[in-house]
């Protein structure tokens, strides 16, 4: 149920997805602390993964989808841009930010549809944690 827009649109043949946060803190040594050192929380790195199947969006579907094509241009292009994880069902959490595809693979043989695979790297400070109106 878990799914990735890309910008305002779906992904055509997404399968799988994936979230990782990453916390990041800091070592802090004060005298009044008697040498004990103590970590405190700077911030978190944040990127996802996601998979699936190398469909392409039918004629209709430009304005609601994306697909593997204009995944790898946007990844070609450097593209930055906004995307939205979570469950897209009213009252739902999502996770809202702007990112980067920072890999991106394709993987195909003669008798099944091929499949693909890409990550985001998010842009320190841009995620909102929300919901889903």
């Amino acid at each position: 149920m878990l799914n990735i827009k890309w910008g305002t649109k779906l992904i055509r043949g997404l399968e799988t997805t994936g979230l990782k946060i990453k916390p990041n803190f800091e070592d802090i040594d004060l005298k009044e602390n008697s040498g004990n050192v103590i970590q405190s929380f700077v911030d978190y790195d944040m990127s996802m993964t996601f998979s699936g199947k190398t469909y392409e969006r039918d004629s209709g579907e430009g304005s609601t989808y994306e697909d593997f094509e204009t995944l790898r241009a946007a990844l070609a292009a450097g593209a930055q841009v906004a995307f939205v994880y979570g469950r897209f069902v009213s009252g739902e959490k999502i996770a809202s930010g702007t990112g980067v595809l920072t890999d991106y693979s394709e993987d195909g043989n003669s008798k099944d549809t091929g499949t693909f695979s890409a990550s985001i790297q998010v842009i320190k400070g841009s995620v909102t944690f929300g919901v889903t109106p």
